[in-house]
């Protein structure tokens, strides 16, 4: 590894999904950054990631917990754990994405580029690899809705992903850390970029920087399948749900306008509702 590259801190919380993670290491093989490490947070796997891990990555350094962290927790305890051993930059992974091998040398450059800059790559569709998903995000005030743009133009960038983002290590020290009381799984990375950008950090998409998600693979869309009557509400009550009324509550709270916060909620969780009737009514 390059003693002159800034050291880069990849971190990636895993659970129960030891064939992605797997594809995912092999796939930074072929990394041309030449001062990385990856950092897995193992939030209590049951189907052998941890072992496959030590036993086919030794050069990946694993961090083991019990099942309760969740996105935020885990990433933090990441974080602290590169932070604590010295490092430049952190960027933030899931491993359910594919990019290209020069992803993350696109993003240290920019972030070298632009002092007290926040860095987040290009991501497109896994199943549709040409579908722009996600070029920054930007806010739908009235509706209460988080809104990915879908090009470079679309509007203000107003917060990253935590999915391929590039934080300097002394933001950190500003900031503080993601919110993991409440924002636990869904959000963290939002809340966290628009207190940066509070705190005078700007908020850059790499443009070069090159990356393919499985959105096929998020959590939330397993409490929107099988809908009954029963478990109509679930999701507003669900972590892994970024419909979470708690969660919502304390977004719209922290980061809407006073005077448009109950109608964002208002609005947003009419629309919510009549998504999951349509939901029930077509299941049957």
């Amino acid at each position: 590894m390059s003693k002159t590259a800034p050291k880069v801190s990849v971190v990636v919380p895993v659970y129960n999904r030891i064939q992605l993670t797997t594809t995912f290491l092999r796939k930074f093989s072929e990394v041309s950054y030449p001062n990385f490490e990856i950092i897995i947070v193992d939030d209590g796997s049951t189907d052998g990631t941890a072992e496959m891990v030590r036993n086919q990555f030794p050069s990946v350094r694993l961090l083991q917990e019990k099942g309760n962290l969740w996105w935020a927790k885990a990433t933090n305890l990441g974080i602290r754990d590169a932070l604590e051993r010295g490092t430049d930059y952190i960027v933030t992974m899931n491993d359910d994405v594919t990019f290209k091998s020069d992803f993350l040398e696109k993003l240290v450059q920019v972030g070298q580029q632009n002092p007290r800059t926040l860095a987040g790559a290009l991501v497109y569709e896994h199943t549709n690899p040409d579908n722009l998903w996600y070029a920054g995000g930007r806010m739908a005030w009235f509706q209460g809705e988080l809104i990915h743009r879908h090009a470079l133009d679309d509007g203000p960038l107003l917060w990253l992903t935590g999915m391929g983002t590039l934080i300097p290590a002394s933001a950190f020290e500003e900031i503080g850390f993601y919110d993991e009381k409440r924002f636990p799984q869904y959000a963290a990375d939002v809340d966290y970029t628009l207190r940066a950008r509070q705190r005078g950090f700007k908020l850059i998409i790499a443009s070069e920087s090159v990356l393919w998600n499985r959105a096929e693979e998020s959590s939330q869309l397993l409490v929107r399948r099988n809908i009954t009557i029963g478990n109509i509400l679930l999701p507003m009550f669900s972590r892994k749900s970024d419909s979470m009324l708690s969660m919502r509550v304390c977004l719209y709270w922290r980061h809407w306008p006073a005077f448009l916060i109950p109608i964002a909620f208002l609005v947003y969780y009419t629309r919510f509702l009549s998504k999951q009737l349509l939901r029930l009514f077509k299941l049957r």
